[in-house]
């Protein structure tokens, strides 16, 4: 997902773009650095030794510089209370940003990152899967069975 933000800010010169391409940028490195951290704290595997990733230099892309100084690379947002609790295991003062990023310790931040109001979506369970209704499930499931007969 990282390396196709790259390639759409490439693309961009509209300057509002490129800046939600570069804010995106950080916060999809935070993520990855977090999964490659939860995957080494569980089982041992340095994943960025094992998986190729892209290895893209954040200082050298002028929109990502605000948000590395200000450190949006190395906080992980709950969200809300309840929410996300196990990750100080993981995301911890006791580790650093990745390499090349403005160093600091990484820390777990309760709720939002200020901005916007968050809105409460009653979702799309249909958008990327079939909705069916129990009773249609039912009866594909039967017309499935008669016909494995």
């Amino acid at each position: 997902a990282r390396i196709h933000k790259l390639r759409v800010y490439e693309t961009l010169k509209d300057p509002t773009g490129r800046e939600v391409c570069g804010y995106l940028l950080v916060r999809g490195s935070l993520h990855a650095h977090a999964y490659a951290l939860a995957i080494k704290k569980l089982t041992g595997v340095e994943l960025e030794k094992m998986l190729p990733t892209p290895n893209i230099d954040l200082s050298k892309i002028p929109e990502c510089q605000k948000y590395l100084d200000e450190g949006k690379h190395r906080r992980l947002y709950t969200f809300s209370p309840d929410d996300y609790a196990e990750a100080a295991g993981v995301w911890s003062n006791d580790e650093v940003a990745l390499p090349g990023d403005p160093p600091g310790n990484l820390e777990v931040v309760d709720g939002h990152p200020e901005g916007g109001k968050i809105p409460e979506l009653d979702g799309n369970y249909g958008a990327f899967a079939p909705d069916y209704a129990p009773q249609e499930i039912f009866e594909i499931a039967s017309k499935l069975y008669k016909k494995s007969r």
